[in-house]
């Protein structure tokens, strides 16, 4: 039973110390205060740091699991200033991972979500809205082609489009008053960036499934209830292994991103013609 106690004592701690400390998380050597909502907004929080933190929940699983004292390290003062900057640079990384993929995404998706919807041909996307959506961006002076125009020059019709939805992000980066844009950026950027991070993750995942296992096998536990409480890392881990394989997918990222694209267009008919 130590190893169950090591593990859900572990993350106990952790979740006691992030909460208990909240924003006092650390102070440099010139005695300025170090917090994580001055390093990491809304959106790196969930589109950014949460992909990082479920690509090494397997590791975390395996220290506290095999070591003496579990996960027990405090979350303040030096810990917490090498934390935070490590945080934010894998933050970073995922990102940057996301990013990359996003092109080939929208590749296979015959482009951007929000310039596909706009698209007079597009089926995907209520028409009637679609037209509302046009006059209402043009009525804040953006050029948005007509279908003959879209027809004849396609390449041009998505620069316009584009364009557009630049200037639409723009009008809408007030939070409390756009909240389902920004929700739904956020979701889109979580699983555009988990995907992108899914190989590394996924191989994470294996290596600790395979720790897990070589150190079960290897403690010789007798049959019991002991028995089952050391094949919990095993357990937790081939979970992980199988949330990346089925849960994290192009499919998920697709269904995020058309989500976020019609919160945005929509949006935009809330906005005044002289903003």
């Amino acid at each position: 039973m130590g190893r169950l106690r090591r593990l859900c004592a572990g993350a106990l701690r952790l979740v006691l110390d992030a909460t208990t400390e909240n924003d006092r998380v650390g102070e440099t050597s010139t005695g300025a205060r170090l917090t994580v909502s001055s390093t990491f907004d809304l959106y790196s929080w969930e589109a950014r740091v949460f992909p990082v933190f479920l690509l090494v929940t397997p590791v975390l699983v395996a220290i506290a699991a095999n070591l003496p004292e579990g996960m027990a390290f405090p979350l303040t003062g030096v810990s917490a200033t090498l934390l935070i900057p490590l945080t934010y640079f894998a933050s970073q990384a995922a990102s940057d991972c996301g990013k990359r993929l996003e092109a080939k995404l929208w590749e296979g998706w015959t482009g951007p979500p929000t310039t596909r919807l706009l698209r007079h041909d597009n089926d995907e996307f209520n028409p009637v809205t679609r037209d509302r959506v046009h006059a209402k961006l043009r009525s804040l002076g953006l050029s948005i082609p007509t279908a003959g125009e879209e027809k004849a020059d396609g390449s041009r019709a998505a620069v316009l489009y584009g364009s557009a939805i630049d200037e639409a992000r723009r009008r809408t980066r007030d939070p409390v008053r756009f909240p389902l844009v920004h929700k739904g950026n956020r979701q889109y950027g979580f699983h555009r960036n988990l995907l992108g991070l899914k190989p590394i993750g996924l191989a994470v995942s294996l290596l600790a499934l395979a720790g897990s296992v070589y150190s079960t096998l290897g403690e010789c536990v007798a049959p019991g209830p002991a028995l089952m409480v050391s094949f919990l890392p095993v357990f937790l881990n081939l979970v992980v292994c199988v949330g990346w394989v089925l849960g994290v997918k192009r499919a998920t990222v697709r269904t995020a991103a058309d989500r976020y694209a019609r919160y945005l267009l929509e949006a935009t008919l809330n906005l005044e013609d002289h903003s």
